[in-house]
């Protein structure tokens, strides 16, 4: 799968490869014949929309069983896994190298295509953000299936179903998961918050600043203080989002600098001069989401 979409103003292109490992562990507990599903696997995002054609790559293999193959395809498997989908929207270059790679693959003949899609949608032009036709990004489901050179029943098509993030078929009063054929099913989704941003750069030095406030090391704190504010700054957060918890934060940090600097507090608290953890004051949840949701709505 390859993600195509705008970041920083200019079009980058996110792979995602899912297979080769997972797969073969699974393989040995199967039969010939049974259907294995992956599900619910996250293949790109949360990231912000700028706007723009978003484009989606998508391309289901079967390979012959080869050693060289194996292995080059887990090697693309392991470094996108590793470095996340995250680190490959900000490292473009080594994306477009796994790009690269993987199209190399695609002239092998051990290589069989089952079924795939290419796929763009334009900016939505509509009132208040809405898609005003099929071809305008909106929140959806797209469904790729291998026919075999069959074409598709209009019945069994109309009676397709996406029930608990899952393909299933409408059988009399019975809904019935969907085996017939190979396929692709990706869900697009518009969220108005992330749902990782204890994972973002700025919560983790946010932490280390109180606990250094704690720990009465002020000018230690003030460094990471400010090295917080500069990765609240980041592509990944809207512009209110980033003024939400600046300003938040911004709160936090005077009443811990003001509770802690105290020389006399820290005497009476501790007969060795360091405030035990147990004195943190009561401050409202500063946790990103819930400081978002109280200052944003």
């Amino acid at each position: 799968m390859v993600t195509e979409f705008i970041r920083r103003g200019e079009r980058v292109a996110i792979p995602a490869v899912l297979g080769s490992a997972e797969l073969n562990r699974r393989l040995q507990l199967v039969g010939a014949h049974d259907a294995i599903e992956f599900g619910n696997i996250r293949v790109a995002g949360p990231v912000p929309y700028e706007g723009d054609d978003v484009t989606l790559l998508l391309a289901l293999f079967r390979a012959r069983t080869t050693d060289w193959l194996a292995r080059s395809l887990k090697l693309v498997e392991d470094v996108a896994g590793a470095v996340g989908f995250a680190g490959l929207a900000a490292a473009a270059p080594l994306a477009r190298s796994l790009v690269r790679g993987l199209e190399s693959f695609l002239d092998v003949p051990e290589l069989e295509l089952r079924v795939g899609a290419y796929r763009s949608w334009s900016s939505p032009s509509g009132p208040d953000g809405a898609a005003a036709s099929a071809t305008e990004l909106a929140p959806m489901h797209l469904l790729i299936v291998r026919r075999s050179g069959v074409d598709a029943d209009p019945a069994e098509l109309a009676a397709l179903r996406v029930h608990d993030g899952k393909l299933v078929r409408l059988v009399g009063a019975d809904l019935v998961p969907y085996r017939e054929h190979d396929f692709i099913l990706v869900g697009v989704h518009a969220r108005r918050r992330r749902d990782d941003y204890r994972q973002l750069p700025f919560f983790t030095l946010w932490e280390q600043t109180k606990r250094q406030l704690v720990d009465g090391e002020l000018a230690a704190a003030r460094g990471s203080w400010r090295r917080t504010t500069g990765a609240i700054l980041t592509e990944e957060l809207t512009r209110p989002q980033q003024q939400a918890l600046i300003a938040e934060y911004e709160e936090h940090y005077a009443e811990l600098v003001q509770r802690y600097a105290d020389p006399g507090y820290r005497q009476v608290a501790d007969g060795y001069g360091r405030p035990p953890v147990a004195a943190l004051p009561e401050l409202p949840d500063d946790d990103p989401e819930a400081v978002l949701r109280r200052r944003l709505g």
